[in-house]
């Protein structure tokens, strides 16, 4: 593993992630696979580049996206979409964490490193309005409806 600036992107995480995804409701269960894959490469120590990948060949969908360090002691980084979009996220132990919301959708991402040489990339999207919801002492309880898991495995390469 190369040695890492203070604000650059988090060490181990450098290198090209290649696997497959698969997309799974509580209703109909699995009905999705797909290639994606994760470049993460040091640009500067501010900055890397997070290029994913959804697909393969004519229906391959390249994303540039820009990992930024916020605040490394606070683990806080985001990643800019390059197009206006900033999602903030959150590099507990070995995984980075967010929940955004976009369009009618909460949606809730995380990528797990794992020793072995994997990365387990899971996004799970929810309705915008609650299901329920219910005032219990000076609380309000929400909850949301599951729309659809994006579940992924990354092998480095």
């Amino acid at each position: 593993m190369s040695t890492v600036s203070h604000a650059s992107a988090p060490q181990g995480w450098q290198g090209y992630y290649k696997g497959e995804c698969e997309l799974i409701t509580p209703k109909r269960g699995s009905f999705n696979r797909f290639a994606m894959a994760l470049e993460v490469t040091d640009v500067n120590d501010q900055k890397a580049d997070w290029v994913i990948t959804y697909g393969e060949g004519k229906m391959q969908q390249v994303r540039n996206y820009t990992l930024q360090s916020i605040d490394k002691s606070l683990g806080h980084y985001a990643i800019d979409e390059n197009n206006g979009i900033v999602i903030d996220q959150y590099l507990v132990g070995n995984e980075f964490m967010s929940l955004f919301e976009i369009g009618s959708s909460k949606i809730q991402a995380t990528y797990t490193l794992d020793t072995n040489g994997t990365l387990d990339v899971s996004m799970e999207t929810f309705t915008f309005d609650p299901i329920r919801e219910k005032k219990v002492g000076p609380y309000t309880v929400a909850n949301y409806a599951l729309k659809v898991k994006q579940k992924c495995r990354l092998f480095k390469w």
